[in-house]
């Protein structure tokens, strides 16, 4: 797929959502209803609590990115003081590679820290549509990225980023509207504002494309070399964990612990992973979507990766 817009943000206050959380089956879909009324309700008090809660807020933030400030600013540190739960119930790459511990990781649990994310308020992807923070909640302990029909959206992106590493995060999907592409990616840091990044690279380690029922993911590496891809045929609407190893040998991809991509080319920036629902008008069935992320997780190389 074309390098995507992961610039043109700033960053707003946390959100909360009372848990409404989807279970499987029809139950599922009739609790996601609730949760979408829920917005309606909530969408104004939102608005107005969070001038009022602002300067708590932002008190609260500064004491918490104490010790994530420098990795904000440049390339990760180890954080000793990440609560990090232990994965369970999916096959893991970073379990079954024997990764070790991570340097940082999203849970969802309660808050989003502006510390460690921007947040997308701008035009959406190509012009198309417009990224909203109001469009991103948390609930069940996950955050929720929803696309209205009218392609008001929503994205947001790591202020913790590596040259090379590993990513990984455990994603659902919702049947929804084919015009709405759920994309986890890198990308640099410094990438710019445009369509394209100033260095020409990126890596889609889940993008779906024109796929409603969501059971087809894609990964993308593009590099100064090229592009490559893969695909798979997998449920997204179950829970599945998506991760990517970047080192200066290559890029491998992986699917539930098992690899499905695998390049010789790299990418050589520091990056940031990026979440986003992109809507492209036009290309696939109408209407709204979904993404739920259940958590996020930043891994170094360890020694004999980098010797």
């Amino acid at each position: 797929m074309g390098l995507r817009a992961a610039r043109h943000r700033r960053s707003l206050d946390t959100k909360h959502v009372r848990s409404l959380g989807p279970h499987p089956g029809q139950e599922r879909l009739l609790e996601l209803q609730s949760l979408h009324a829920l917005r309606q309700i909530v969408g104004r008090t939102t608005m107005i609590s969070r001038f009022h809660a602002r300067v708590a807020v932002l008190s609260m933030v500064t004491a918490l990115a104490v010790s994530t400030l420098s990795a904000a600013q440049g390339e990760v540190a180890a954080d000793t003081t990440a609560a990090c739960s232990p994965v369970t119930g999916d096959v893991s790459a970073a379990q079954a590679l024997a990764w070790g511990a991570p340097t940082w990781c999203a849970e969802f649990d309660d808050a989003v820290d502006p510390a460690d994310w921007v947040f997308y308020d701008s035009p959406g992807h190509a012009g198309n549509g417009r990224r909203s923070p109001e469009q991103l909640y948390l609930g069940n302990g996950a955050l929720y990225l929803y696309g209205r029909p009218d392609g008001t959206t929503a994205g947001l992106a790591t202020k913790h980023s590596q040259t090379y590493g590993r990513w990984e995060t455990r994603v659902r999907l919702y049947p929804g509207a084919g015009s709405y592409h759920p994309v986890v990616l890198l990308w640099p840091k410094e990438g710019g504002g445009a369509v394209r990044s100033s260095t020409s690279e990126e890596v889609d380690f889940l993008e779906v494309i024109n796929d409603p029922d969501r059971q087809r993911p894609n990964f993308f590496l593009h590099t100064p070399q090229g592009q490559e891809q893969a695909n798979a045929n997998v449920d997204m609407t179950t829970w599945h964990t998506y991760a990517v190893e970047n080192t200066q040998n290559g890029v491998v991809g992986y699917l539930d612990g098992q690899e499905w991509f695998r390049s010789p080319n790299a990418t050589h920036s520091p990056m940031s992973v990026c979440l986003q629902l992109d809507w492209f008008p036009g290309q696939g069935s109408a209407g709204e979507a979904w993404m739920e992320v259940d958590w996020l997780r930043i891994y170094p190389l360890q020694a004999a990766d980098t010797g």
